[in-house]
């Protein structure tokens, strides 16, 4: 009796950890770190709309980007609006912005701010600690991003 009080009991156990995983699942928990989605929308509060064509931000990351096709138009609507800096290709920062950018892009422009811009602060109270649009030739838009510690 015992052998079945221990099957029985550990069984309700396992079933209650699939039950609250598939919940989480199933409830809408993001597979990357959120910054995607709430980049977006700040982006989005403030009249430019992105459509990704894909983003990269890995739950272990703090940091990530989005992917977009370039418009001249949301360039230079991005600029206005949170006070990008040109950024010149002497500048050491290219070479972070591409490997940020996943390593394998021809850029063409970039532009940034950095050190906790306030015009990055999120709704939800969270802060970038930078933000980066870095061009491609091949006509795409990089947008660069991290959450600030604390």
């Amino acid at each position: 009796m015992s052998k079945n009080t221990k099957s029985s009991g550990s069984a309700p156990g396992y079933s209650l950890a699939l039950v609250l995983a598939a919940g989480l699942f199933a409830g809408g928990c993001s597979r990357d770190n959120g910054l995607p989605k709430e980049l977006t929308r700040h982006l989005a509060d403030r009249g430019v709309q992105i459509t990704p064509i894909r983003a990269q931000a890995p739950l272990s990351s703090r940091g990530g980007y989005i992917v977009a096709a370039y418009n001249a138009q949301t360039v230079t609507n991005i600029v206005a609006t949170f006070k990008l800096e040109k950024i010149e290709s002497d500048n050491r920062q290219w070479r972070w912005a591409i490997d940020k950018a996943g390593g394998a892009v021809n850029p063409k422009e970039l532009w940034g701010v950095a050190g906790r811009p306030a015009q990055f602060k999120l709704k939800s109270g969270a802060q970038f600690e930078y933000f980066y649009l870095l061009i491609t030739v091949d006509g795409l838009m990089y947008l660069i991003a991290e959450y600030a510690y604390g």
